[in-house]
């Protein structure tokens, strides 16, 4: 192609690993750029839109309500009684199962639905898998209980940025999916394109998770500000989704303009 101009190249280390990966897939490369350049703007026009879609607000008041809960005296009851479906023994799977019932849609997005309700599920494995205790309690067989240590900003924190960033992964994915096929006409360089993606996903993962620290100072204030004394109204969730989105919606920006 010699020094061809294909418009603009993205500059960010992390995007460009993205970009780069994906050109292994054999076509012309002009693709893989028009893919990324609209791959970008369709982020940031899905972000502008999501601190009023339903499955948003649901699965960060999820977090925030699990984070709350480790401060209440009956943890369990608490709970049960704000949407959750807990068992006796607070299992992870009661936590996930819980998710999937809570972070619902009657007016949104389906696949931002799914992306929301898996990110969140994502984000409560994680934190389970790097708190669980191994050691048993002194009057009891069970391990001692994962949330229990929930109720601070830091843990809040970590839970939402592992919520954004699965979520950034999930929608980079899907706008990727979702371009390659108005640009790629050939079926059988699709497949080859898709079939990079598929095996090129650490590069995604690692954009999605470096980005999701934009927001994580803010999740920490927002959770100590609006959720020690009581849970966070709609409106306070809508605060922090609209804050947290607008910050990863500008790092896209700054992408597409090669800052």
């Amino acid at each position: 192609m010699g020094h061809m101009r294909i418009g603009f190249l993205p500059r960010s280390k992390q995007w460009n690993e993205i970009v780069n990966q994906l050109s292994l897939f054999g076509g012309d490369p002009t693709d893989v750029h028009r893919i990324a350049e609209a791959t970008l703007s369709a982020i940031q026009n899905n972000y502008k839109k999501l601190p009023d879609d339903e499955s948003i607000i649901k699965a960060v008041r999820f977090l925030a309500i699990l984070s709350y809960s480790a401060n209440q005296s009956d943890q369990e009851n608490f709970l049960n009684k704000n949407g959750y479906s807990v068992d006796s023994g607070m299992t992870l799977f009661s936590i996930l199962s819980s998710a999937q019932q809570y972070i619902s849609t009657e007016t949104g997005s389906l696949e931002v639905n799914k992306m929301a309700r898996d990110a969140a599920m994502k984000a409560v494995m994680v934190y389970h898998d790097a708190h669980k205790s191994n050691q048993t309690t002194l009057f009891s067989d069970e391990t001692e209980n994962t949330w229990r240590s929930t109720g601070t900003g830091a843990a809040f924190c970590e839970l939402a940025r592992t919520f954004v960033a699965e979520f950034t992964d999930r929608q980079l994915r899907y706008c990727i999916e979702r371009e390659a096929p108005r640009v790629i006409n050939d079926l059988g360089l699709l497949r080859s394109f898709s079939e990079t993606l598929s095996s090129q996903s650490t590069a995604i993962s690692n954009h999605a998770l470096d980005t999701s620290k934009l927001m994580q100072s803010w999740a920490a204030g927002w959770y100590n500000n609006n959720s020690i004394s009581s849970l966070p109204s709609d409106v306070q969730v809508r605060q922090f989704v609209d804050f947290s989105f607008r910050k990863m919606r500008e790092e896209f920006r700054r992408e597409v303009d090669g800052q």
